[in-house]
C-alpha cells in the first residue's frame, strides 16, 4: 500500500517504480551517433537496423549483412540502407561520420 510522505527502506513501492522507470529508459529508440575514427578503426551497430551514414571527413568502407555489395563512402557523401541486417564500417583514413538510425 502506498502512503503519503517519504518512503523508508530500499525495497518500497516507490523505489521499485523508480528502478522500473530507469530500466525503461534503456529501451529508447537509437539516436544519432557522431564518430571520430582513426584510419583502420571499425564500428558496428549494436543491433541490426537500417541507418543513414553521413561522412563529414575522410572515407569509410561500409558493409551491411544481406547486401551483396560493399560500399565506399567519401566526404561529403551519405549512404542509406533500409536493410535490417548487421551494419559495420571501417575508416580508410582518419574520418568523421554521423550514423542516424532509421525510424
Amino acid at each position: 500500500m502506498l502512503s503519503h510522505g517519504t518512503e523508508t527502506g530500499s525495497g518500497g513501492p516507490l523505489t521499485r517504480l523508480a528502478h522500473g522507470v530507469a530500466a525503461l529508459t534503456g529501451h529508447t529508440a537509437p539516436r544519432e551517433e557522431a564518430l571520430e575514427l582513426a584510419a583502420g578503426a571499425t564500428w558496428s551497430a549494436p543491433e541490426p537496423r537500417g541507418c543513414t551514414v553521413r561522412c563529414e571527413r575522410g572515407s569509410v568502407w561500409i558493409t551491411v549483412e544481406g547486401d551483396p555489395e560493399d560500399h565506399v563512402l567519401t566526404s561529403p557523401g551519405a549512404f542509406s540502407s533500409p536493410a535490417h541486417g548487421r551494419f559495420a564500417l571501417m575508416a580508410l583514413e582518419p574520418s568523421r561520420v554521423v550514423v542516424e538510425p532509421q525510424r
